[in-house]
C-alpha cells in the first residue's frame, strides 16, 4: 500500500510509526470517524445549529488533517469562519460529506492490501 494518494495521505502516519498493525488501526479508527461525522453533518443539515457544527468541526479537524485530506482543509478553515448558517455554509457541509463519502471506499480498500 503507498502512502500517498491523490485524495489522502498516509504520510504523517509513517512518520510516527512503520508498524502495519499501527497504521491499520489508525486507518480503521478513521474511518470509523469519517462515517460518524458524515452522519453528524447529516444531521446538523437538519437542525442547524451552527454551535454544534462548530463543535462537530472542531472535533474532526484534527484527523482530517493528519490524513491530508485534498480540499476538507480548506472548507473546515471555511467553516471555522461562518458566524450563520446559510446557503454557502450549507454548500460546503455537502462539499465536505462529499469527500468522506468518496474518501472511504478507498481507504476501506487500502485497509485490505495491508499487511498485518
Amino acid at each position: 500500500m503507498r502512502a500517498d494518494h491523490a485524495l489522502y495521505s498516509y504520510n504523517y502516519l509513517y512518520k510516527i510509526s512503520d508498524n502495519p498493525a499501527f497504521i491499520h488501526k489508525m486507518i480503521s479508527l478513521f474511518i470509523n470517524s469519517v462515517t460518524e461525522y458524515a452522519g453528524d453533518l447529516q444531521q446538523l443539515q437538519e437542525t442547524k445549529v451552527l454551535h454544534d457544527l462548530k463543535r462537530t468541526i472542531h472535533k474532526l479537524k484534527p484527523s482530517v488533517l493528519s490524513m491530508e485530506v485534498t480540499g476538507a482543509r480548506e472548507i473546515i478553515l471555511m467553516l471555522e469562519e461562518k458566524s450563520v448558517w446559510d446557503e454557502d455554509l450549507e454548500k460546503l457541509v455537502e462539499q465536505l460529506k462529499g469527500i468522506f463519502q468518496q474518501i472511504k471506499p478507498m481507504m476501506e480498500a487500502d485497509l485490505t492490501e495491508l499487511k498485518i
